[in-house]
């Protein structure tokens, strides 16, 4: 686990708001909080579906009025969910149908203490919930898709809207062309154009 930097901490919370890229959420203990373990684990999921990934911080409550609270991570939460970090990268793996590529850091502000978890967008496959969660609130299940969505204010939901839905395969479909390149997969239509000024270029030659 990386160490972060009070101020690289601050910065994040400068904004003082979520949103598509960025999630604060309370404090939890990883063991015996099964919906927030879990909805900690929607919300990985999600991130690596958004464009350009994002940022889950974690020790950052709600106030009444929904305004972030920056009341740190509890020393027995942070110790449990420290220890523990093998357990959540198995729970991950076992929801998700691809790889979720993330980073957990850890840091302090004023002598409070935060977790940080940056997550890279996916990189060929988007990721789909493999299974139904513990939890009875169904915060996980089985064949949805998430992602960072606005409409009323950031979450992590599932991909119900057509323009999103639209706008995720085509990100999905361009990420699968871009593969296929690197590995030196061209289209039918790509080579005709090859061939075509290859051939300009044989006339200017004659």
């Amino acid at each position: 686990m990386r160490e972060i930097s009070e101020s690289k901490l601050q910065e994040i919370l400068q904004g003082n708001t979520e949103n598509r890229n960025l999630e604060f959420k309370a404090g939890f203990n990883f063991v015996t909080h099964v919906w927030a373990r879990e909805r900690l684990i929607r919300s990985l999921l999600a991130m690596s579906n958004t464009r350009d990934g994002g940022l889950i911080m974690i020790g950052v409550a709600e106030k009444d009025d929904g305004t972030p609270d920056p009341e740190g991570v509890a020393k027995d939460d942070l110790i449990v969910f420290t220890s523990k970090l093998e357990d959540l990268k198995t729970k991950v793996e076992s929801f998700s149908s691809s790889p979720v590529n993330y980073e957990i850091g850890r840091g302090e502000i004023a002598g409070k203490s935060f977790v940080l978890v940056t997550i890279t967008e996916f990189s060929v496959r988007p990721v789909i919930s493999r299974k139904n969660g513990e939890d009875k609130n169904g915060v996980l299940e089985e064949g949805a898709i998430y992602v960072r969505a606005l409409k009323d204010k950031p979450s992590s939901v599932k991909l119900v809207n057509p323009v999103d839905i639209q706008e995720f395969l085509e990100r999905a479909t361009d990420k699968q062309i871009s593969s296929l390149h690197r590995r030196g997969w061209k289209h039918e239509t790509e080579t005709m154009v090859s061939n075509k000024q290859a051939f300009e270029k044989e006339r200017e030659n004659f």
